[in-house]
């Protein structure tokens, strides 16, 4: 089983699927590299990079000097500098204490946001419709 979820050779994939959990009750201090999506329930204090989604679960908490990711979801709480090649939200329970670089931010009524935000653009595949359309 462990080998079919790392690949053939044993070894993660480029656009691996799947979740990577940090579950409740559970604490990660360090550095957090991850090629799949990632959910937090637990506590994280340190630095994560991800090419898929991070979420952060109702009772999950985040401190972090540098959070990047495609796409972040924020249901708990977070503290730090979140950088998001997509989009940035916070739901109506999440908390986000500190900046935000995204190219869109989404922020529900309930939610709290304290700090400073600066949109980027989209990064966009200018190929991929032709490629889609050549298969």
């Amino acid at each position: 089983m462990l080998r079919s979820m790392l690949g053939k050779k044993g070894r993660s994939s480029k656009g691996a699927s799947g979740v990577t959990l940090i579950g409740e009750g559970c604490e990660f201090e360090g550095v957090l590299r991850s090629e799949a999506d990632l959910r937090i329930e637990g506590e994280f204090n340190g630095v994560l990079q991800a090419s898929g989604e991070v979420a952060i679960g109702e009772r999950g908490r985040v401190r972090t000097t540098d959070l990047q990711a495609r796409d972040v979801v924020i249901a708990g709480r977070l503290e730090g500098r979140v950088e998001a090649e997509g989009r940035v939200r916070i739901t109506s329970t999440g908390k986000l204490i500190g900046t935000v670089r995204a190219a869109v931010l989404m922020i529900e009524q309930g939610a709290v946001f304290q700090g400073q935000s600066e949109m980027i653009e989209e990064t966009r595949q200018e190929d991929a419709p032709l490629a889609i359309a050549m298969i």
